[in-house]
C-alpha cells in the first residue's frame, strides 16, 4: 500500500488533510498508523487502521458502531472519527480513531508499575471495564456480531484443527474434554474477545482505553476474563496471573464491584478453551509461512509457541480434573 494513496484516501474519508507520521503496528489483518489530522482548529493526532486485504470477520463500519455503543456505556475506548468498508482510492476497510495517550507495549506497561498495588488496581479497572461491557444489552449490538456458545466454539475449533497440516493430539484431546465438560448455560453478553496486556492503553493512573475489537462477539462473559489471564499474556510474570500485572482476586473484585457475576467453573472452562483457540491460531500462522502464503517472520515464529499452549491446555485440564 502506497503511503501517498493511503493518506489521500484517509483525507477524503475524514474530510480534512491527513499526514501519516509513522506505523504503530503492522498486523496480519490490519496496519495501524499514526496520523495527523489538519483540522481548521489545529493539528490533531489520531490513529488509522487499514485492512491488509485479509478477510475481515465483519464490516469495519459495524465494528465502529460497536465502539460508539460501548463508549456510551462507560467502557473506555477511543473515539471513532470515521469508518468505511472501502477506503477511497484503496478499496480496503479503514477506520480513523482518536489517539489514546499512554503505554501499549506490554513490557513497558509492566516496567512502569511502581508496585504490586498499582498492578492490582489496573486489574480491578480491567474488571470494571469488562463488567460495563457485559452489562450492555446484546440487542443493542450491531447484528454482524455473531453468537458463539460453548458448543459452537468447540465446533469452530474442531473445524480449524482439521485445516492444519500436522496432527495436534494434545489439542484434539482438549477439544474433546471441552465438549464433555461444557459449563452451565448462561445468557450471552457482548464480549471483546481479545482484551489482554497488549490491547490496552495504560498511563500512571491505570487503564486509559481498550483497543482492537476485531473479534468481538456475543458469548459467555467469562470468556473475556479467562483470556486476560492466560499465561501467554503475563510476559514472564507468572506470579501475577492477570496480564502479568495483577491478581485474579483483584480482577474479580473489580468485576463484581461493578456489577458483574463471576462464575469459577465457566472461567476454568474458557481458560482451557482459549488455550486451544490460541494454539490452533499460532499453528495456522506458522503454516501460512511454511506453505509460502506469507513471508512474515513474525508468523513463522508463532509455531514455536504452540507447544507452550498445548502444555498449558493439558496442565489446566489436569488441575480441574484433580
Amino acid at each position: 500500500m502506497e503511503p501517498d494513496a493511503a493518506a489521500a484516501g484517509l483525507s477524503e474519508l475524514v474530510g480534512c488533510p491527513v499526514t501519516i507520521s509513522g506505523a504503530a503496528s503492522l498486523g496480519a489483518q490490519r496496519s495501524t498508523l499514526f496520523v495527523d489530522l489538519e483540522r481548521s482548529t489545529g493539528v490533531e493526532s489520531a490513529v488509522a487502521q487499514i485492512s491488509t486485504g485479509a478477510v475481515e470477520t465483519r464490516p469495519v463500519t459495524a465494528e465502529a458502531a460497536l465502539l460508539e455503543l460501548v463508549g456510551r456505556h462507560g467502557v473506555p475506548v477511543p473515539t471513532v472519527y470515521a469508518a468505511t468498508d472501502e477506503l477511497p482510492g484503496i478499496g480496503l476497510p479503514a477506520m480513523i480513531l482518536s489517539r489514546a495517550r499512554g503505554r501499549t507495549i506490554p513490557r513497558h506497561i509492566l516496567r512502569a508499575l511502581p508496585d504490586r498495588d498499582a498492578g492490582d488496581n489496573l486489574a480491578r479497572q480491567c474488571g470494571a471495564a469488562l463488567a460495563a461491557l457485559h452489562a450492555i444489552p446484546t440487542t443493542e449490538a450491531p447484528p454482524a456480531f455473531e453468537e458463539v456458545s460453548p458448543t459452537r466454539f468447540v465446533e469452530l475449533q474442531t473445524e480449524r484443527l482439521e485445516l492444519l497440516a500436522r496432527p495436534r493430539p494434545a489439542i484434539r484431546y482438549g477439544l474433546r474434554w471441552l465438549a464433555d465438560n461444557e459449563p452451565a448455560p448462561v445468557d450471552s453478553t457482548i464480549v471483546h474477545g481479545d482484551l489482554r496486556n497488549g490491547n490496552i492503553v495504560v498511563d500512571d493512573d491505570g487503564l486509559v482505553a481498550v483497543l482492537d475489537w476485531e473479534v468481538a462477539q456475543r458469548s459467555d462473559p467469562m470468556q473475556d476474563l479467562a483470556w486476560l489471564c492466560l499465561r501467554t499474556w503475563r510476559f514472564g510474570a507468572d506470579d501475577r496471573p492477570v496480564g502479568g500485572f495483577g491478581a485474579i482476586d483483584a480482577l474479580v473484585d473489580g468485576y463484581e464491584t461493578a456489577g458483574g457475576t463471576f462464575r469459577q467453573r465457566a472461567f476454568d472452562w474458557w481458560t482451557a478453551a482459549r488455550c486451544a483457540w490460541w494454539a490452533i491460531g499460532l499453528a495456522a500462522q506458522a503454516l501460512a509461512f511454511t506453505t509460502g502464503r506469507t513471508d512474515a517472520i513474525m508468523l513463522a515464529a508463532s509455531g514455536r509457541r504452540v507447544p507452550e499452549l498445548e502444555f498449558d491446555l493439558l496442565d489446566h485440564i489436569r488441575r480441574i480434573d484433580h
